[in-house]
């Protein structure tokens, strides 16, 4: 997975813990790998169906996450029968669970509005807190893209950012007017003076690997992917925001929708998101009603 698929460091340790699950339930039956059949493993889904296997969230087993088990062990297995071809793969016939369409999240263009003019001032954090929610919505990045933002990725002479996604893919995001605002007054009047701010429990000076982060936190460390979703959930709840399903992708869910809301080709928008696939993208085509009807009144011949 490191050097062949090229997978990031979470996703390969969200396999790993996937793996170890298993091994662990194959050790409590007395099992090895070589005895794992197709009916087995549909036994251990079920089985991990009924358990709570998020420890840090106790939230129960979701049809995503297992899907996700079993393609950890799809690849697993995959891998086992290429290195020795007498190994039969298990899972070539187990059926993933059906995994419902679930619609993300997003906010209207006043909720927008609203949530990031909350950030208002020339404090240095919130100078900060103003030009990652902008950056979010403007070019519609994953949390991890915008906190391992690096100064060097950020080119407002040519008004874009380079964007290094999944698989360590890059690509060029242009940066909306306002994001490039924020950003100056961010870098001009508010990252130096996080910074300054660094200082490890002995009170001597942050190692230089902070230098280059674009997003700190208050002690001048980089910021990380939890931190900004409590500090996009403070901002939600200041400003009366109570949706259902508020995620820290809400931004780059918005994005993506507006965008298509807007008439914007959906290739365009699958390039901006990074997206491998385009069929990931057509999920934010789910127009709201009012949106549909407006259209067929405007340019249908009979609408």
């Amino acid at each position: 997975m490191m050097y062949e698929a090229n997978l990031r460091p979470l996703t390969r340790e969200s396999y790993e813990r996937d793996l170890r699950q298993f091994a662990e339930w194959l050790g409590k039956q007395a099992l090895t790998f070589d005895k794992v059949n197709g009916l087995l493993l549909e036994e251990y889904l079920r089985d991990l169906g009924e358990k709570v296997v998020d420890v840090d969230t106790e939230e129960c087993t979701k049809p995503s996450t297992l899907a996700r088990h079993l393609s950890s062990l799809r690849g697993f297995f995959r891998w086992r029968a290429l290195e020795d071809s007498s190994r039969v793969n298990p899972c070539e016939n187990v059926e993933g669970p059906k995994l419902p369409q679930n619609l993300p999240g997003i906010l209207s263009v006043d909720e927008v509005d609203r949530l990031i003019d909350s950030a208002e001032g020339d404090h240095p954090v919130l100078l900060r807190d103003r030009a990652m929610m902008e950056v979010a919505y403007s070019c519609g990045l994953r949390v991890s893209e915008l906190v391992g933002l690096r100064r060097r990725q950020v080119q407002l002479d040519d008004e874009m950012l380079r964007v290094t996604g999944k698989g360590d893919k890059e690509r060029i995001v242009p940066l909306g007017e306002r994001a490039q605002e924020a950003l100056k007054a961010y870098l001009y009047h508010g990252r130096d003076h996080i910074r300054g701010r660094g200082r490890d429990g002995a009170g001597r000076p942050l190692p230089a690997e902070a230098k280059d982060v674009l997003f700190l936190n208050q002690h001048g460390r980089p910021l990380t992917r939890f931190g900004f979703w409590r500090i996009l959930r403070l901002y939600l709840d200041r400003c009366g925001i109570d949706k259902t399903r508020v995620h820290p992708h809400i931004l780059r869910h918005t994005f993506a929708t507006h965008l298509i809301e807007g008439g914007a080709d959906l290739r365009v928008v699958q390039e901006l998101l990074g997206h491998a696939s385009i069929s990931t993208t057509e999920i934010y085509t789910h127009l709201d009603r009012d949106y549909l009807r407006e259209t067929i009144r405007t340019f249908h011949p009979r609408g």
